[in-house]
């Protein structure tokens, strides 16, 4: 072994734990690797380290390592076994890094003792250890459970809760259907006199049937010769004892909210204040170029309009008609009295106003009025022909009413208690049903003038014998089925033709459908800035008209009408493609697809398709 390793005397220690001893070689071949590190000082001087190694080669360490390595051939170095040989044990550290630091660790027989780990304190000591951990698993599972079905049921309550439809809302006057009742004509409760209050509230449920919102009464106020002269109003806080009195009223009016009904007054402003001409102020006027209004002078306690408004709210009422009011449209003060009177009224009572009101209203006033009314009324002009009721419709649609959200919706009637019948207007079989579902597919609120939805006739006069009464032709006492007519004791002849009750059922599915479907209820679409009404003439030709309806994401509806008097077919497969029939053109029409390759409808008919 010369020429190997050769240690150099001088250098280590002298003591005689230095000198190898291969019964001890566990132990001594550690000291090296568990001497203790240098004090801390060393840190700041450390001792420095050899530059060159101490290691010499010499045939006495040869010898020695030779020794080391015959006697470890057959013997265990540690309790774990190693297969690599003792001096590559020594000169790596691989097996004696493991050992124990501590000295006291005990060697048995020259073998190193198995290393245990010990604690502080013994595992049974730690507090949690006596916890009843079976139960605390079998509670903690439990709320676990608890939590899991507790979300699961929110989650199904939600959905269980989620409304079936997501149509747009709106308020109890817009879109819905309204009915004009003249009360004299309508039921009597005795059958032997004109009609009054109490029967109308008999016949309840007849309105409710036709999925009616709001009724609305023409007239009911005290005058000298009633009903002859229901405009000339005396006052307009009595009613007239031909239809009964307060509490008549009062019954009436819980008939019709129990049924989810409202009512309404025609309030005759005109009539009002020229019977109040004796008490009118002259407004004084607020500079030199201002003239004086002749309006009466509202900045006093003298307003018998606001008076009359009081006394019908604390009965019930739920909005008013202001009845020529067009006469004053065009004064100074008339803007501020309608705020007026919308204040009192409050924001779910409504106020209607005539068309011809706001036409009359100077521009500096405009929006005052339409700020502080519900509803404008539109007589649609039938009789004058197609081409004059698409003047009127575009006329609507790009006027005011449709300029953003928020202003008053139109209310539309085809006819009133000053217009001639339907059933005159249109003479033809199905003519008073068709012009009604044209009006139905129209956007905004519609009114059905009583009879109507029956075809009811006007007063038979030929020969004009009662010149007098000729303004109350219309007035027709309304016939009811399985009953018989009856004549008014007022006025006399009789209706040129039989009602058609069977009417009615078409009539209200037209109304179910239009309380259903936003396309057709709704009176515009507000989209991107921009407000636009929901409805399109699509075609038009001679007496033919066809309306289309839509909403975004909803079915679109057409309604197709014969106005004329004679029958037509045309092609409208360029325009449209398939639908199904909803309702009409006659009332007993089957429900069905259809193609408008020919759409062919005769006079007065009016058909109702939904697009595919």
């Amino acid at each position: 072994m010369e020429g190997f390793l050769r240690v150099d005397h001088n250098a280590g220690t002298s003591s005689p734990s230095s000198s190898f001893n291969p019964d001890n070689a566990d132990s001594t071949s550690i000291c090296p690797l568990i001497t203790p590190s240098p004090p801390t000082n060393a840190l700041v001087d450390p001792i420095p380290e050899p530059i060159e190694p101490n290691y010499q080669i010499g045939a006495q360490l040869a010898e020695k390592l030779q020794m080391v390595h015959g006697k470890c051939d057959g013997d265990s170095i540690s309790s774990a076994s190693s297969e690599q040989p003792v001096t590559s044990q020594l000169l790596d550290g691989t097996n004696f890094l493991s050992l124990p630091l501590d000295e006291e660790a005990g060697v048995e027989g020259g073998k190193a003792a198995s290393l245990e780990l010990t604690f502080r304190n013994p595992t049974e000591d730690y507090f949690f250890m006596s916890w009843n951990w079976p139960f605390i698993r079998k509670v903690s599972l439990y709320l676990y459970l608890s939590g899991l079905i507790g979300m699961v049921a929110l989650v199904i309550g939600l959905i269980a809760t989620l409304p079936k439809t997501c149509n747009p809302e709106t308020q109890w006057y817009q879109g819905k259907v309204f009915y004009e009742i003249f009360p004299a004509s309508f039921y009597s409760s005795s059958q032997e006199m004109e009609g009054n209050l109490k029967g109308i509230s008999m016949k309840a449920d007849y309105i409710m049937q036709l999925n009616v919102r709001a009724v609305r009464l023409n007239s009911i106020f005290r005058s000298s010769h009633y009903p002859k002269d229901f405009e000339n109003t005396i006052n307009a806080m009595e009613i007239d004892s031909t239809l009964g009195n307060l509490e008549d009223f009062k019954s009436l009016v819980l008939h019709l909210n129990s049924r989810n009904i409202s009512l309404m007054l025609d309030l005759p402003v005109a009539s009002i204040i020229q019977n109040s001409s004796a008490k009118k102020f002259i407004i004084a006027p607020r500079n030199e170029t201002e003239e004086p209004s002749d309006f009466f002078n509202v900045s006093y306690d003298f307003d018998p309009v606001e008076d009359a408004i009081q006394f019908w709210l604390l009965h019930g009422v739920e909005g008013f008609y202001l009845k020529g009011l067009e006469k004053f449209a065009d004064q100074h003060d008339t803007a501020r009295l309608v705020r007026k009177w919308k204040k009192l009224l409050g924001p779910h009572r409504i106020l209607i106003v005539s068309e011809e009101t706001l036409n009359r209203t100077p521009k500096k006033n405009l929006n005052i009025v339409l700020n502080n009314i519900d509803l404008v009324d539109v007589k649609l002009d039938i009789e004058k022909g197609v081409s004059e009721i698409i003047k009127q419709i575009d006329a609507v649609q790009n006027g005011s009413l449709f300029t953003k959200p928020g202003m008053p919706w139109v209310h539309w009637s085809i006819g009133n208690v000053n217009s001639n019948r339907l059933a005159n207007i249109l003479p033809f079989g199905n003519g008073t049903l068709g012009a009604a579902l044209l009006q139905l597919m129209l956007p905004g609120t519609p009114s059905i003038f009583y009879g109507d939805e029956i075809g009811l006739n006007q007063i038979a006069d030929p020969e004009e014998e009662r010149k007098d009464i000729k303004h109350l032709h219309q007035l027709t006492m309304m016939p009811w089925k399985g009953e018989q007519p009856k004549v008014l004791p007022w006025i006399y002849g009789g209706s040129k033709s039989s009602p058609h009750f069977d009417q009615v059922n078409a009539i209200v599915r037209m109304t179910e459908l239009r309380m259903q479907s936003p396309s057709i209820y709704m009176n515009a679409v507000y989209k991107e800035g921009v407000n636009k009404a929901n409805a399109e003439v699509k075609y038009w030709q001679e007496n033919f008209l066809v309306v289309q309806r839509w909403y975004p994401r909803r079915k679109s509806y057409v309604v197709a009408s014969n106005l004329g008097s004679n029958h037509i077919s045309t092609d409208l497969s360029m325009l449209l493609y398939t639908g199904q029939v909803i309702v009409g053109p006659k009332v007993d029409s089957i429900l069905e697809s259809i193609s408008f390759k020919e759409v062919s409808l005769w006079p007065g008919e009016s058909v109702v398709i939904v697009l595919d």
